[in-house]
């Protein structure tokens, strides 16, 4: 019987904690902030930026709050690839910007001092950086 039980929990598959998007606070609105400014400013180098980030025809009003599980889960896989690093509880702040953009941050992912904005196209492949 004890023998059952140990190759029972030997042969489950192995469940991970729980992780996905943050809901919306004071740090996630700097990232909305800042999208907004690229998304309204009417000088050249933000116009510039929504080319290469592939927002051109944006609206201000498009920048949403990501609460799918599953685009969640998928945003956080691209954070464990591009991390090298599996963190089984990692929750990161993410927007849609239109609809084949998002914009992410995982505030326990730093490149030095900085934790870097992710602009992901609609495969959740990297478009741009930002620090």
């Amino acid at each position: 019987m004890a023998l059952a039980a140990v190759l029972v929990l030997a042969l489950a598959p192995t469940v991970s904690a729980q992780s996905g998007c943050l809901a919306p606070d004071d740090t996630s609105a700097g990232i909305v902030s800042y999208v907004t400014v690229i998304l309204t400013d009417t000088g050249q180098a933000a116009m510039s930026a929504r080319d290469r980030l592939g927002i051109g025809g944006v609206k201000a009003g498009q920048i949403a709050p990501v609460t799918d599980s599953r685009i969640c889960s998928r945003i956080v896989d691209f954070f464990d690839h591009f991390e090298g690093v599996r963190r089984s509880a990692r929750s990161v702040y993410a927007y849609s910007i239109g609809p084949t953009r998002v914009v992410a941050q995982d505030p326990s992912f730093k490149s030095g001092e900085w934790t870097p904005l992710m602009f992901l196209d609609h495969t959740y492949k990297l478009v741009h950086m930002v620090f």
